[in-house]
């Protein structure tokens, strides 16, 4: 079939409403198709999808598994009301809840959801209503989702920027709303420092401020999605702990981390002992094939929900032929090994990686785990190139983040690989990817960094 892309371009352009990019410097990309872990771009070239598209499509594209179990169960079913049942909502929930997290001690049942943004919603609802309480903590540099509830921090909240120029930046009116708080961000891995965490510690003054009475959970990334952080040994442990000792709850957003991403099922595993009340998951349950995002709660939380009368629902809970594509993955996950795989080429990452650290004044940072790193950039000084760092309001001309410069640079070379926050490079590829993709991609990468290096660390 010939699509005519200048024609396609010029509806996308007057009819859809689009985020990020303003209409005067928006970029029209058109894919024409998607190939295994390649993105196919409506003039034909090919481009190897390190990042699965947003740390998402945990399989690649169009994964046999995947669309097989799909195209079954559309031979059966369209949509079905979340007040019947169907096969695969009780398929979904049984592999997640005792296949992969029966001998975990605490999960207790499953909900399937649209998105992310609607799972993060619905724990923060549970939450409050189990609590009775209202204030939800949550850090910055944080990303939950695109309602109001969901996220709570600046620059990656839907603010917008509207003036010419771009020079100012507005927040949805009402911000803060009544009940959210922010808390700081975790600090690096790497912190240098002795003793107990300034993050917890200000955390603990913060509760102390608002009143441990008054506080339903706080909302919390194992390795944070937006900025890209992953957190000092010391702090989930002691998150953990902060929320028994005042007595509230952890909800543990794992829409990008859940499913594998860190090199376990889920990332709070990395963490012995440590484990959620509430957690939302998305993405890599069904590795992006259809729209989703999940609930899992605790034993005791779920028991509350279930004996009660609640009055809740979405028009697509628990749809069968999202279930479906649920199903389809994580048989296909847990019946190859996957978690195995997602480590062994978590790790040749992690070694190619820390050569290009050895060879790049402007690597200040390697940070990650499993098949999901970042590479935080820095001047001659060692200091972050865009000074605002992870607290960028995205305002001004962004052409210039090292971010935006390192993108361009490996698409030039057939690689589709960025970031978000302007010094941070977000590498993600899919569980699917090979060794010798893995090193067509730092290639790339090792050719970016040249270019910052030039610019910026010398």
């Amino acid at each position: 079939m010939t699509r005519d892309w200048d024609e396609l371009e010029r509806w996308d352009r007057a009819y859809y409403l689009h985020g990020l990019q303003a209409e005067a410097e928006h970029s029209f990309t058109g894919v024409d198709a998607t190939d295994g872990n390649y993105i196919v771009l409506a003039d034909g070239t090919r481009l190897l999808d390190f990042m699965s598209q947003l740390i998402s499509d945990n399989l690649g594209h169009r994964h046999p598994a995947i669309h097989g179990a799909l195209t079954q169960a559309m031979e059966r079913y369209g949509h079905v009301t979340y007040t019947l049942a169907n096969e695969y909502r009780a398929r979904a929930a049984k592999l997640v809840i005792a296949d992969i997290l029966g001998n975990e001690g605490w999960a207790g049942r499953l909900r399937v959801l649209p998105s992310g943004t609607e799972a993060v919603e619905s724990c923060i609802m549970m939450a409050r209503l189990y609590t009775g309480r209202s204030v939800i903590l949550s850090q910055a540099h944080s990303f939950h989702g695109m309602t109001v509830g969901s996220t709570m921090m600046r620059g990656y909240r839907n603010n917008i920027s509207a003036d010419e120029g771009f020079a100012d930046v507005a927040d949805v009116p009402g911000w803060p709303p009544h009940g959210y708080v922010p808390i700081p961000p975790p600090e690096h891995e790497d912190w240098p420092g002795n003793g107990p965490l300034p993050s917890l510690e200000a955390t603990e003054h913060i509760v102390r401020a608002v009143g441990a009475e008054n506080i339903a959970a706080v909302i919390a990334e194992p390795m944070l999605g937006g900025g890209g952080t992953f957190p000092h040994a010391d702090y989930m442990p002691g998150l953990r702990a902060l929320c028994d000792r005042h007595g509230f709850l952890w909800i543990a957003d794992e829409v990008i981390t859940g499913f594998g991403r860190l090199g376990e099922w889920f990332g709070y595993m990395h963490w012995p002992g440590v484990k959620p009340d509430l957690m939302a998951a998305g993405k890599g349950i069904n590795g992006s094939a259809l729209p989703v995002g999940a609930v899992i709660a605790s034993a005791p939380i779920a028991d509350y929900f279930e004996k009660a009368r609640w009055w809740t629902g979405s028009t697509w809970d628990g749809h069968p032929l999202v279930c479906a594509t649920i199903v389809g993955n994580l048989e296909y996950m847990l019946g190859h090994d996957i978690m195995q795989q997602v480590r062994q080429r978590g790790a040749y990452l992690k070694d190619r990686l820390d050569g290009l650290e050895e060879k790049h004044a402007c690597i200040g940072r390697v940070a990650g785990r499993g098949l999901f790193y970042t590479v935080d950039l820095v001047n001659g000084n060692g200091e972050p190139i865009v000074p605002e760092d992870r607290y960028s309001d995205f305002t001004g001309d962004l052409s210039g983040h090292p971010n935006a410069i390192v993108a361009a640079e490996n698409a030039k070379r057939g690689v589709f690989l960025g970031g978000f926050t302007p010094n941070t490079i977000k590498l993600g590829p899919p569980f699917t990817v090979t060794q010798e993709e893995i090193d067509t991609a730092t290639d790339a990468l090792d050719a970016a960094l040249t270019v910052i290096d030039e610019r910026f660390a010398h």
